[in-house]
C-alpha cells in the first residue's frame, strides 16, 4: 500500500458511515501506539478536503510509572510538530480500581470513557482496527455471546467513531513506516497477562496459519452480521411499538418470531432500567408460554398470563406471628380460616382415617408435644412425612405439590418439638393416626375463592 493508500481507505470507510459534515470537530484518542499515531495521521492527510477541526486527546491512566509520562510527553511532542491541540487529562485508574473491586484493566478502560466525557467535540476518534475486531469476536466466542456481541466493535457509537475498521495492524505498522513516523509501545501489550493479549499472541497467529486474510474475512463476517442484526433490530422496534399497549406490558408476543419476543423482552427490561443477561431473557420467553413470576430485582417480577408480560412490584409481604391453635376457627391470613376439631377414635367412622379426604389432615393428639401453633412457612423448616424413614425439606415438597399462588400463604402446625402437618403436604410421622389412636386432631383449612 502507497503513503496515500491507507488515508484512501479511511476516506472510502467515512464516506460509507456517512457521518462526518465539513466543520465538525473530531477528536483523535491519542495513546501514542502505532494504531493512534496512524489515525491521528492519516485525520490530518484529510482533514482539509473534509474540511473538519482536529484535535487530540490524551488519556495518562499512570499505570506505568515513568512508561505513562513518557506516553504523555511523546504525544505532546508529536501534537507540536503536526500542530494539533492537544489536551492531556490525568486519571487514577489503580486507586479506582481498589474502590471499585476491580481488575486495573477495567478500570482504565471506566476511567478513560469518563474523561473523554470532558472533551469538547463532535465526534472522538479511537484508533480500533480490523484486528482488534477479529480479536473481539474471537474473545467473545469463548466468553459466550449472542448476535449482537458477535457484531464485535461497531463503527459508530454516539459520539464515538471507529475509522480504522477496515485496516489490520500489519497495514498501520507499514503506513507509519512508509512516513518514516515513530511511536510508542506500551510494555503491558507485551505480555500475555490479559486475555485479549494472550488472543493476539497465541490464537491469531495459529488462525492466520490456517487463513492469512482472517482479519479481512473476520470483517467481512462481521460487517454482514452488523446487516443482520440492524434488520432484527428494526423489526424488533415495530412489534415492540405494536405489543407495548401499556406501560411495563407486552401482549401478543407468543404471535412472534423467538428472535423478535427475546428482543422485545430485552426493550421493556431496557425501558424498565432493568439489566438483564441472555440466560435471563431465554427464561422469560419460556415463561410466555408456561405463565408464572420470576423476580428480576428486589420487589420487582416479571409475571406471565395467557401470553401477557407484566413487569410488577410486589409488596413485600408482613408475615404474620403464629398464633395459638384453638378449638373451632382460626386465622393466618386474611381469606383463610382453619378450623381444629378434637374426636374420639370411635367417632371417627365418618371420616375414614385412611382413605377419607381428611386422611391427610388427621393427627393423633396424644403424640403432640406441648401446645401447637399455627405457623406460616419458614425457611429451612424440615419434617419426617407419614411412610418416610428420613427427615426432608418442606421446601422440595412444596414446589413439588404446591401450586405457586398458594405457597406465601401456606399453613404449618407446630408443636414443642417441630412441624407436624403443612398444607397440601400431610403429617408428620411421628403424630400418625394409627389403630391405637384414641384422641384425633382434625384440621381443615378453608380458603375463599379468588
Amino acid at each position: 500500500m502507497k503513503a496515500d493508500g491507507l488515508p484512501l481507505a479511511v476516506h472510502a470507510f467515512l464516506t460509507e458511515l456517512d457521518c462526518l459534515r465539513p466543520e465538525d470537530t473530531v477528536c483523535c484518542a491519542l495513546s501514542g501506539g502505532a494504531d493512534s499515531v496512524c489515525l491521528l495521521r492519516c485525520l490530518l492527510a484529510l482533514s482539509q478536503e473534509w474540511k473538519i477541526t482536529l484535535s487530540a486527546v490524551h488519556i495518562n491512566h499512570h499505570l506505568r510509572g515513568a512508561e505513562s509520562d513518557r506516553d504523555a510527553a511523546f504525544c505532546r511532542e508529536l501534537c507540536e510538530a503536526l500542530a494539533v491541540p492537544l489536551q492531556i487529562l490525568d486519571v487514577d485508574a489503580a486507586q479506582y480500581a481498589r474502590q471499585m473491586h476491580c481488575s486495573e484493566e477495567l478500570a482504565a478502560r471506566t476511567c478513560r470513557y469518563e474523561a473523554f466525557s470532558q472533551v469538547q467535540a463532535d465526534w472522538i476518534a479511537t484508533a480500533h482496527t480490523a484486528s482488534d475486531n477479529a480479536e473481539t469476536l474471537v474473545h467473545r466466542l469463548i466468553r459466550g455471546t449472542g448476535l449482537h456481541g458477535l457484531c464485535a466493535i461497531p463503527p459508530r457509537n454516539g459520539r464515538f467513531l471507529r475509522p480504522l475498521l477496515t485496516v489490520t495492524r500489519e497495514q498501520v505498522e507499514q503506513y507509519l513506516v512508509q512516513l518514516h513516523q515513530d511511536f510508542v509501545t506500551d510494555s503491558t501489550n507485551l505480555t500475555d497477562q490479559y486475555t485479549r493479549n494472550r488472543i493476539r499472541h497465541q490464537i491469531m497467529p495459529r488462525m492466520k496459519e490456517l487463513n492469512p486474510s482472517v482479519e479481512r474475512t473476520a470483517s467481512y463476517t462481521i460487517h454482514g452480521l452488523r446487516r443482520d442484526a440492524d434488520f432484527l433490530s428494526q423489526q424488533a422496534q415495530e412489534a415492540y411499538a405494536r405489543c407495548h399497549a401499556e406501560k411495563n406490558t407486552l401482549a401478543g408476543l407468543v404471535q412472534l418470531h423467538p428472535a423478535l419476543q427475546v428482543r422485545c423482552i430485552a426493550m421493556l427490561l431496557e425501558e424498565a432500567g432493568l439489566s438483564y443477561d441472555a440466560p435471563l431473557l431465554e427464561r422469560l420467553q419460556k415463561l410466555l408460554y408456561k405463565g408464572g413470576c420470576w423476580n428480576l430485582s428486589g420487589a420487582v417480577f416479571a409475571a406471565a398470563k395467557q401470553g401477557i408480560l407484566t413487569l410488577e412490584v410486589q409488596k413485600p409481604q408482613t408475615k404474620p406471628d403464629p398464633v395459638l391453635l384453638q378449638w373451632g376457627e382460626n386465622c393466618l391470613y386474611p381469606g383463610c380460616v382453619v378450623t381444629a376439631e378434637l374426636i374420639t377414635a370411635e367417632n371417627s367412622d365418618s371420616i375414614s382415617i385412611v382413605h377419607g379426604k381428611f386422611a391427610n389432615s388427621i393427627l393423633d393428639y396424644d403424640k403432640i408435644k406441648g401446645d401447637v401453633f399455627l405457623h406460616p412457612r419458614e425457611p429451612g423448616a424440615r419434617m419426617q412425612l407419614c411412610g418416610c424413614n428420613f427427615t426432608s425439606s418442606l421446601k422440595k415438597r412444596i414446589q413439588e405439590k404446591v401450586p405457586k399462588e398458594k405457597r406465601s400463604t401456606l399453613h404449618l402446625l407446630y408443636d414443642a418439638a417441630g412441624v407436624i402437618y403443612a398444607e397440601d403436604i400431610g403429617v408428620a410421622e411421628r403424630v400418625r393416626a394409627d389403630a391405637a389412636s384414641e384422641r384425633l386432631l382434625v384440621v381443615q383449612i378453608h380458603r375463599e375463592a379468588p
